[in-house]
């Protein structure tokens, strides 16, 4: 390479001209390039490029008379494409060790039949409810009106005795709204006999990490063992803490216990099943496997349960990064703590659909590790960790996975790489510029179902994504002001909302324009026009260019956002669900009595379960109380606001008994007649006004592929006499209002 540089820089390197194909050119290789790419040169000729730059004493000493600065761009442009293709052979070969990994335990797995979970011993539950450790559920939010009252439903029917479970909802809320629909669901679930506060502060200092410490600083004093944490838009099955506590209370060594994301709206867009993707891979592959060879695995900030003595031990939340997860599990990770990935325990959550809430998800995700790495690296080498440990953090965790792969999807494929197409003088191999990302691309879409039709997709919208996370390494480098900020990631609330409802943002694309991107796409588009025109046979590159560039353009014009050109794919189709058989069942053994109404609920509840929806499937003789929001979701149903409507009972888990779970134990104390004060009416007050619709068969239709169907969106009831036509969403929503008002009416 010093080679080439230097004869670039004694002005012998010409330039091939706008048509190399009808040239003749001497190929010339130096030493100093190892043997790998070849440089053309032109001596002489009518095409000569004449030289350019400093003349006299200072060209003289310099170039012999002259500068060429030609001959310099070409040298820096080979230098930097090596090292380019250097990290990329790293990013490469981390993720495909990261894979052949995952493959050896999995492989080790069936040959001993012995799962890596199996390494660590599982506590088996007391009988005594009072023998349970003391948990805490924490729930950081901040002006997520959207979903802050699910969750708090979802964690209240966890399967926990209520004397040993305490839920603290950390609102840093501002909005008012959010405030009121907090304390609201607050209070009811408290009159319910859950223990459930909510705790405010004056600032918000410190963000997440402050809330979450200054709650912690409350658990200890009331001797709790162990936190669960939940960020606002997850919703967590009511056997978790069934599923994760007992690990710890087995090992005392493990700090904390990480479950696996699943998530509600994959479908939603384009953009949302990149998401789903990028994030299969970090949970199924990376966090599993390092998990189980025992290497270094953050902990993702919510959906998991962490021992309070560890994160005392580590030193607690701090936020002095904006990823105050990774910090924390890495100054456990260094005290000696353990930790551990529980594949088969999931929890549901939304991935953010609207293109400026995944830029600063993302910016804040690509930052705070980065300032991490120069904040905590002094720390790495001075810890007790083997020197092999410390390596792969540095190196391999931050260093390849962290930073690297940055610079390489934007810096490499969407920087260099046009370059190339104008400067015939560099080449880069065919192995890093098809065989490496094939390699990177199809190991990360393995695992998920279907990934390979994605794959194309993903790796283009990584590299789109580039002009953000590049600046976000440098902002987390330098550390500059904006490393701080802290922008919480907007929750549309995929299961509470819907299209067409009042106050819904879901599917409605912003006018935002992101310079940044159309330059981006500007500079690519002309890149693979001039490789398709040029006449140098490099259709290939034309092609991926000009798609890259689109993609950059659709970045750019906001097309990405949930109902723009590559976002939002609504479905035409509103499918029915046949009613549930167990409630039917159970109506028809209890003869429509009170005791059958609690039966439904009950059953219901099951289907919820085992769905993860809160639906309550409702037979043509169960009466359904009436619910106050109706018409707040539809406009057409304001006359009828007071009246009974068919929507009650569907929108939220809290409609269930105050007995909760299925356990005898859970929520002691609390039973059905309590919701009477919180102005929930309780089975055996709707069955004292119940009246049979037995002419009115019921059958509920939710909106496929809008949602994924494990997301908790609510059903909605309507008569069924006729099979639904196939239509547009929106316009079938509001179609079915005057079935509703037909239906209220009819239970008056």
């Amino acid at each position: 390479m010093a080679g080439a540089a230097a004869g670039y820089m004694l002005g012998h390197a010409g330039h091939p001209g706008a048509y190399p194909g009808k040239m003749k050119h001497k190929k010339m290789k130096y030493k100093g390039m190892g043997g790998w790419g070849r440089h053309k040169f032109k001596r002489g000729g009518k095409f000569k490029r004449p030289g350019f730059g400093f003349k006299g004493k200072r060209g003289k000493r310099w170039g012999r008379g002259k500068w060429n600065y030609y001959a310099f761009y070409v040298a820096a442009l080979a230098v930097a494409v090596r090292l380019a293709v250097f990290l990329s052979l790293l990013v490469s070969a981390d993720r495909v060790l990261s894979v052949a990994k995952f493959g050896a335990i999995k492989l080790r797995a069936w040959a001993t039949g012995r799962t890596p979970k199996e390494d660590w011993f599982s506590a088996p539950l007391p009988e005594d409810p009072e023998a349970y450790p003391k948990v805490a559920v924490q729930l950081p939010m901040f002006n997520e009106r959207a979903v802050c009252q699910a969750i708090i439903d979802c964690c209240a029917e966890l399967d926990w005795p209520a004397q040993r479970l305490k839920i603290q909802v950390l609102d840093d809320s501002t909005d008012a709204v959010t405030r009121e629909l907090v304390d609201e669901k607050v209070l009811e679930w408290r009159e319910r006999g859950v223990n459930v506060e909510c705790v405010r502060r004056t600032n918000r200092q410190g963000y997440k990490a402050g809330a979450m410490k200054e709650g912690m600083e409350l658990l200890g004093k009331e001797g709790y063992e162990f936190v669960a944490v939940f960020d606002a838009d997850f919703k967590p099955e009511p056997s978790f803490l069934e599923k994760t506590v007992p690990y710890l209370v087995g090992n005392p060594e493990v700090g904390y216990v990480q479950s696996r994301w699943v998530f509600t709206n994959p479908q939603e867009s384009y953009l949302t099943k990149a998401q789903e993707v990028s994030l299969n891979y970090h949970m199924k592959c990376e966090q599993y496997a390092h998990s189980a060879a025992r290497s270094f695995f953050n902990f993702n900030g919510t959906a998991g349960v962490w021992r309070l003595a560890c994160i005392d031990n580590a030193g607690g939340w701090n936020s002095r990064t904006t990823v105050e997860d990774m910090d924390l599990s890495l100054r456990a990770y260094l005290k000696g703590w353990k930790a551990i990935f529980l594949d088969d325990v999931t929890c549901l959550n939304e991935l953010p659909a609207s293109f400026f809430a995944y830029r600063k998800q993302q910016h804040r995700w690509t930052c705070g590790p980065i300032q991490l790495w120069s904040k905590a690296g002094a720390d790495i080498w001075r810890s007790q960790l083997p020197l092999y440990r410390k390596l792969e953090l540095v190196l391999l965790y931050f260093g390849v996975r962290k930073c690297s792969t940055h610079f390489v999807s934007l810096g490499f494929f969407c920087t260099l790489v046009p370059l190339t197409v104008y400067t015939p003088e560099v080449s880069i191999p065919t192995w890093a510029l098809v065989h490496l990302p094939v390699a990177v691309t199809l190991s990360t879409a393995w695992f998920t179902r279907k990934g390979w039709v994605y794959s194309i997709l993903y790796v283009l919208f990584e590299n789109a994504m580039g002009t953000v996370k590049l600046w976000a390494v440098i902002t987390g480098l330098l550390d500059l002001q904006r490393a701080q900020e802290w922008v919480v990631t907007t929750k549309l609330g995929s299961s509470d909302k819907r299209p067409g409802t009042a106050g819904s943002t879901i599917a409605m694309p912003s006018c935002r324009l992101y310079m940044n991107e159309l330059i981006w796409s500007f500079f690519i588009f002309a890149s693979g026009l001039y490789a398709l025109l040029s006449g140098t046979a490099q259709i290939g590159m034309a092609c991926y260019l000009l798609i890259q560039g689109f993609v950059f353009l659709a970045f750019g014009f906001n097309w990405v956002d949930a109902g723009g050109l590559l976002g939002g794919r609504l479905d035409e189709d509103i499918v029915r669900v046949p009613a549930s058989s167990k409630v039917s069942h159970s109506v028809s053994m209890h003869g429509g009595s009170a005791a059958a109404a609690e039966a439904a609920r009950r059953a219901a509840r099951e289907v919820k379960r085992a769905h993860t929806i809160p639906v309550i499937q409702m037979s043509a003789e169960d009466r359904l109380p009436s619910m106050h929001t109706a018409a707040s979701a539809f406009p057409e149903l304001q006359t009828a606001a007071s009246r009974p409507s068919v929507l009650d009972g569907a929108s939220s888990p809290s409609t269930s008994s105050g007995s909760g779970s299925g356990r005898g134990h859970r929520h002691s104390g609390s039973s059905g007649s309590k919701a009477d004060c919180s102005g929930v009416r309780t089975p055996s007050s709707v069955a004292s006004e119940e009246m049979p619709l037995s002419t009115v068969p019921l059958a509920a239709k939710k909106l496929e592929n809008r949602w994924s169907p494990n997301s908790s969106l609510t059903d909605i009831y309507s008569p069924s006499a006729t099979p639904p036509m196939r239509r547009g969403a929106l316009t079938s929503l509001f179609g079915l209002a005057p079935a509703y008002i037909a239906v209220a009416n009819k239970s008056e």
